[in-house]
């Protein structure tokens, strides 16, 4: 067995953390910053006021950019690096969700390295040179970027979500303050939490896999199984939104070491070509991926039961049950057809998009730490299964 561990993250986990960021920007010799968001909902937030005021207290100069959408794509990030070019700031602070996380590291690879983020995503050019530093303060619980080496940029033009991998992506200091996951409506605590859980899933099922990653993911898969629907339906509940902020950032971590598998694999496409937001789209295809892996990974599988379900019979079945489950309660739903329907787009035009949205998944980086090698014809199957919502014909596959 060989473990390789690279995490260079500091992690400042608490409530009220957030109002310490400028002394911690200071302490890392930061003078100035980028300060990356999303909408004018986040800048009117008290979190971001705080950050504001916490780099105006110790005489950190800022700019601010606060346009980022959900799947920032390759314009959102050139906006960023020409605002660094303007302002002459060497660090980026992003305070938000996934999106202003994954938006800031790929401007600062692209700016240090001037070469334009699609470039270097599709590989016509190699990065040899780190990002600019990235300090991360999330919003939600759910993407792990905060403590994590990946970033999605989205190539409008293609249609298409891109990850990337690179160890100047791990942010230098992640501070993850559940306060400021209080106000986040149901539907994105459930969006968000099904995004933690499918990573420490297919974290904790990679071939990749490692005693030190499983033990992190075991952990944060009971946090999960004993916090999520909590958090969903009492959102000041202190507890679950602090074993939900924790549980997200020590996922991110894990990942980062083992890569994840065709949850994202589909997941990505899906979120491109149908308009679902990612942790929507983890959600609905994981238990059909989980069905699918029944009969290679049950050892495994049983693990991640008895940890999400204490109660469970803990056999590979009872994980499927219990997420789809999990989805149920949370108004999730249990197809990829009802979850374009909810976002606008007919069924039929969702079936006209599956072989594109197959032929993206099989192309997936990571698709070789699978637990299951699936062929292309299987993974086919298998979304047309999940499109339709057939979870019981999974077995046949």
């Amino acid at each position: 067995m060989e473990i390789n561990w690279f995490c260079p993250v500091r992690l400042v986990f608490g409530e009220g953390s957030v109002k310490n960021t400028g002394k911690l920007l200071l302490e890392s010799k930061v003078k100035s910053v980028l300060l990356v968001s999303g909408s004018t909902h986040t800048k009117r937030s008290e979190g971001y006021k705080a950050i504001c005021a916490s780099l105006e207290g110790v005489g950190i100069t800022y700019s601010e950019f606060g346009g980022v959408k959900p799947d920032p794509d390759q314009d959102q990030v050139r906006a960023v690096v020409e605002l660094l070019k303007r302002d002459g700031h060497r660090a980026l602070l992003a305070y938000g969700g996934g999106s202003p996380m994954d938006c800031a590291k790929s401007a600062a690879l692209s700016f240090a390295n001037e070469m334009d983020i699609l470039d270097i995503v599709y590989g016509r050019k190699i990065a040899q040179k780190p990002a600019l530093p990235v300090f991360a303060v999330p919003t939600t619980a759910g993407t792990g970027s905060e403590m994590s080496s990946a970033a999605v940029t989205t190539d409008s033009n293609a249609g298409k979500k891109l990850g990337f991998s690179h160890p100047s992506f791990f942010p230098k200091i992640a501070i993850v303050d559940p306060e400021l996951q209080y106000s986040m409506p149901p539907g994105l605590t459930a969006a968000t939490g099904m995004d933690a859980l499918t990573h420490a899933v297919e974290s904790f099922l990679s071939i990749a896999s490692n005693p030190v990653s499983e033990a992190i993911n075991l952990k944060v898969v009971s946090l999960i199984g004993g916090s999520l629907l909590k958090a969903f339906a009492e959102g000041s509940n202190v507890k679950a939104r602090a074993d939900m902020a924790l549980a997200a950032a020590i996922a991110g971590m894990s990942f980062a070491q083992t890569g994840l598998g065709m949850v994202h694999g589909f997941a990505h496409p899906v979120g491109a070509r149908l308009g679902a937001s990612h942790g929507e789209a983890n959600a609905v295809l994981l238990p059909f991926l989980l069905a699918a892996y029944i009969g290679h990974s049950d050892a495994k599988m049983a693990e991640l039961a008895k940890a999400l379900a204490p109660e469970s019979d803990g056999s590979p079945k009872s994980l499927v049950d219990k997420v789809i489950a999990m989805n149920k309660a949370m108004g999730i739903p249990v197809s990829v057809k009802a979850l374009s329907e909810k976002h606008g787009i007919a069924a039929a035009k969702a079936e006209k998009l599956a072989p594109q949205i197959v032929a993206d998944a099989a192309a997936y980086r990571s698709r070789a730490n699978n637990p299951r090698a699936f062929s292309d014809d299987e993974l086919g199957k298998l979304f047309v299964l999940a499109l339709k919502g057939d979870i019981g014909e999974v077995a046949g596959l």
